[in-house]
């Protein structure tokens, strides 16, 4: 197997550096309370091959067709660099909370995302503030 051009998607679409991920993995933990439970690579030949066998053998640089499923109940895998687009056209959007609450419902099929989006602390400010303000 030839890690460079089997782990990487033939769509670019769909790959992502893992410093790339990363720095997704904490931004999404940080500001939406949501973690990843596993990370992995589909490869060309539909091999999976884990988080902990990747780190192992690094590309530097190399862009990877890397896959996860976010912790809760019943979580679908979805492909990370696929998701850190939608979240950042959902973030430009003109309905964000919407959106946002579609792509985790599609993340997290069994969950009560609603629930789970009232958790986020950013969330919880802003409806404090409004209702503050109800006189």
């Amino acid at each position: 197997m030839n890690p460079q051009t089997d782990w990487a998607s033939a769509d670019p679409t769909q790959n992502i550096t893992l410093a790339e991920a990363d720095q997704f993995k904490n931004q999404i933990a940080s500001a939406l309370s949501v973690q990843f439970a596993d990370r992995f690579v589909k490869t060309a030949t539909g091999e999976v091959i884990g988080e902990t066998e990747i780190r192992r053998n690094p590309l530097p640089g190399a862009a990877i067709n890397l896959w996860g499923t976010l912790a809760g109940t019943g979580a679908a895998a979805m492909n990370i660099a696929q998701m850190r687009t939608a979240i950042r056209a959902a973030g430009k959007g003109h309905n964000p909370a919407g959106d946002l609450e579609n792509i985790l419902h599609q993340a997290l099929p069994k969950s009560d995302v609603a629930t789970m989006m009232l958790r986020i602390p950013a969330v919880g400010a802003a409806i404090g503030s409004v209702m503050s303000q109800i006189g």
